[in-house]
């Protein structure tokens, strides 16, 4: 019999393997909507105050604040996307294209950096944060729509425990490490 934390383990990673082909969509259909934003970013000129929305949340903080800030806003948009399936897993879809319009539109708001720099500041945390994100939306989309398409045998119930196994074993240390990446310039700080 398997002890609790090798449970966990072993249903995330089967979680994860029933839906693969939900957290490549999520990384096409993020990756598709970061194109269009960036290539019509005139149309979506709307983002501006979504940005500086987020940006007035961390502005003024301390470095171990904004750790710890960062880390639970992702902490909870990626639980709602894996867990909030309302309307047969439309919300972590529409979170995956927000978001990817989110990304396409700073890449054309900040073109006065080159491209070295976007992978500077984007790159160290995106390595951590972006695959956390496509899980999230991934199994969201798994346990809302794959639920109503699917052949597998998982309840809408036992979906819901293994999308806990999944947040807790790969969502979370991606997000704690990305949000520590992130808030790298702040440390600096903090160290000088």
């Amino acid at each position: 019999m398997q002890n609790f934390p090798e449970y966990v383990l072993s249903q995330a990673v089967m979680t994860i393997k029933a839906a693969r082909m939900w957290i490549l969509a999520a990384f096409f259909i993020y990756c598709a909507a970061a194109v269009v934003a960036w290539s019509h970013s005139e149309h979506f000129d709307f983002l501006e105050v979504q940005f500086g929305s987020l940006v007035e949340q961390f502005e003024g903080l301390g470095a171990w604040e904004f750790i710890l800030r960062i880390f639970i806003h992702n902490l909870i948009a990626s639980y709602l996307a894996m867990c909030f399936v309302v309307f047969f897993g439309s919300i972590p879809l529409a979170l995956a294209v927000f978001n990817g319009l989110m990304l396409g539109w700073f890449i054309d708001w900040m073109d006065h950096f080159s491209s070295l720099d976007l992978l500077i500041m984007l790159g160290p945390h995106g390595v951590f944060e972006l695959p956390a994100m496509f899980i999230a939306f991934g199994v969201g989309m798994w346990r809302g729509v794959g639920f109503r398409l699917g052949q597998e045998h998982p309840g809408w119930l036992e979906r819901l425990k293994r999308v806990h196994c999944v947040f807790a074993v790969f969502v979370v240390p991606l997000l704690f490490v990305a949000a520590v990446l992130e808030g790298r310039y702040h440390l600096m700080e903090l160290l000088m």
